[in-house]
């Protein structure tokens, strides 16, 4: 295992490199109430940095289930999701790809000692239908997701495992870097002793104080360059 200096930079995905629009909020109103003939709302910041289980089982008990039918109805949901989530998302018009990922991704992807994986709170099936269109599929060949574990304090460890049996590698905390939108990637990072980077792309200086109220080391209202990340790893 080499010991020459190294990042593993894991992102997290929707508000931070693409915003998915409102398909899987809508999808996952009409089976919920499907299952529970009851409609519950669904906003945004029900979602934001929520894992799927956590903002499932929220809605399925807003809609009166009970803690003995929310597994049943839980392990219905998911296939189903699944396939009308792959139909609906290529066509959805509201996806977009932030205007920094294009050429970043590939820039970074490229720099040697860099490694890079997700950390969210998708589902890997629905993660990998988000990133499809936007061809970003191929720069993240690890990563952890809720379908490993519903808590997202869980997965950081799972993706920087994952990474090193990938790359035969060994990486010690201060060279593992998530990167997210929320307080909540900001608090799983730092629940596991790694570093946390904040991107503020909603609410300017509002956002930008609370992720670093929430203990983020390095908080930008776009992605940082690569250079950036390669001074805040000490690369360069």
């Amino acid at each position: 295992m080499s010991d020459s200096p190294k990042a593993l930079f894991l992102f997290d995905i929707d508000g931070t490199l693409i915003s998915p629009g409102k398909t899987a909020r809508s999808i996952f109103i009409e089976i919920v109430k499907e299952l529970t003939n009851k409609e519950v709302v669904l906003e945004v910041h029900q979602v934001a940095g929520y894992t799927d289980p956590n903002i499932l089982e929220n809605m399925l008990q807003r809609a009166g289930l009970n803690d003995n039918e929310i597994p049943h109805a839980m392990g219905k949901f998911f296939p189903d999701y699944y396939e009308r989530f792959e139909n609906r998302y290529q066509s959805a018009e509201d996806k977009l790809i932030f205007g920094d990922i294009s050429e970043f991704l590939p820039e970074l992807y490229k720099v040697d000692n860099i490694y890079l994986g997700l950390v969210t709170g998708n589902m890997e099936r629905s993660a990998m239908i988000k990133l499809s269109p936007f061809g970003l599929k191929k720069y993240f060949e690890v990563g952890a997701y809720a379908s490993d574990n519903a808590d997202r304090n869980e997965l950081p460890p799972i993706a920087v495992s994952r990474a090193e049996a990938l790359w035969e590698l060994k990486f010690d905390p201060d060279e593992v870097f998530v990167v997210g939108d929320t307080i909540y990637d900001v608090e799983c990072a730092l629940h596991n002793g790694f570093k946390a980077i904040g991107i503020a792309r909603k609410d300017g200086e509002k956002e930008m104080e609370q992720l670093k109220d929430a203990g983020a080391s390095w908080v930008y209202n776009s992605l940082p360059t690569v250079s950036q990340l390669m001074t805040i790893a000490n690369l360069n």
